[in-house]
């Protein structure tokens, strides 16, 4: 019992150092799959007042449907080929500095597959609480989740 607590440890210690150097975002694997949204589902535009009220409190909002816009943050393989880290707002802006909100966003990986950092987009989802994460300089942060209905590119961001 000793030998396999002394194994866990050191392969627990050796992903954290495979993660850590490049990564911002390292969250634990998942085994819920989320059921597709209904050919019927609506979604709801946004204003940025509302979207700020969503992100200050996601866990009041879980089930609500909306489109937002973002610049994808971090996409590489600590986050894996079915999350992104995305920086979004419930309008669309001009700059990539002027969206507030940090935002994890969930999805398949088909959808992600071509989405890389720095994309602005443009997303139908599904809110689904918040989500707590380690960060790579050894704390922890909560952001919004949100589960990606679709997805499109809408250019590469700009500064």
């Amino acid at each position: 019992m000793k030998n396999r607590a002394i194994t866990t440890g050191i392969l627990t210690v050796l992903g954290l150092i495979l993660v850590a150097p490049g990564s911002a975002l390292a969250l634990p694997p998942t085994s819920t799959q989320a059921s597709p949204p209904s050919p019927t589902a609506t979604y709801d535009q946004l204003t940025a007042r509302k979207w700020a009220l969503i992100a200050k409190n996601p866990d009041a909002h879980v089930g609500e449907r909306y489109v937002v816009y973002g610049v994808v943050t971090q996409a590489d393989a600590a986050t894996g080929p079915e999350v992104l880290r995305a920086d979004v707002d419930g309008v669309r802006h001009a700059n990539a500095y002027q969206y507030p909100t940090n935002t994890v966003l969930k999805g398949d990986a088909s959808a992600f597959a071509q989405i890389v950092t720095g994309d602005s987009f443009r997303a139908k989802v599904e809110v689904s609480g918040s989500i707590t994460y380690d960060t790579q300089i050894g704390g922890a942060t909560t952001a919004p989740q949100l589960q990606v209905d679709s997805i499109k590119v809408i250019g590469p961001a700009s500064s």
